[in-house]
């Protein structure tokens, strides 16, 4: 778990265990997760379809996603999921920060990320137990989707994504 203090996060090497009831104690401390929106050369993302026998949000669409486990840093975990979920390896200089520290809920924060990778959707080796689709669609497009609520910040969020996938794609000369 971690505490915010002055704008940063700080690791209170307290563990939560998922699905416990939160404790009283911890009332002013988060968990966090990471929120990976995959972009190719032409900016479209990679989203997920969520596995039908998912607890929360199956069927709904997502950015590769998960928590922070003790001990990780938020790239590591971006690396980890995706290889997980998608069976993409990727490399730290792929990735870039978005946004961190977005609050979700109550006792839950996210670190949104932007990976450049070019992939062909025939390489993506899914987790079936977490993911039944995946496809490349613009921003624009994905808006439109059932979106889980793991990611429902986007819709705000959308004007700020767009300008920093033209940033990346400039700063990786695509």
């Amino acid at each position: 778990m971690y505490k915010l203090e002055n704008g940063k996060r700080v690791d209170t090497e307290r563990i939560y265990i998922r699905n416990e009831p939160w404790p009283d104690s911890e009332d002013d401390c988060y968990i966090v997760g990471i929120n990976n929106w995959i972009i190719n050369k032409d900016g479209k993302l990679l989203v997920q379809r969520r596995a039908m026998t998912k607890k929360n949000n199956p069927g709904k669409w997502s950015s590769t996603n998960g928590l922070i486990q003790y001990g990780e840093t938020n790239i590591e975990t971006v690396q980890r999921e995706t290889k997980e979920e998608l069976g993409i390896e990727i490399e730290p200089n792929q990735i870039f920060l978005f946004k961190e520290n977005h609050f979700v809920d109550k006792h839950w924060l996210v670190d949104i990320f932007i990976t450049y990778a070019n992939i062909n959707l025939e390489n993506i080796k899914i987790q079936e137990s977490e993911v039944d689709k995946v496809a490349f669609v613009t921003l624009d497009e994905f808006l439109t989707f059932d979106i889980s609520t793991t990611c429902s910040y986007i819709k705000e969020l959308a004007p700020m994504m767009k300008e920093k996938i033209k940033e990346i794609k400039t700063k990786i000369n695509l």
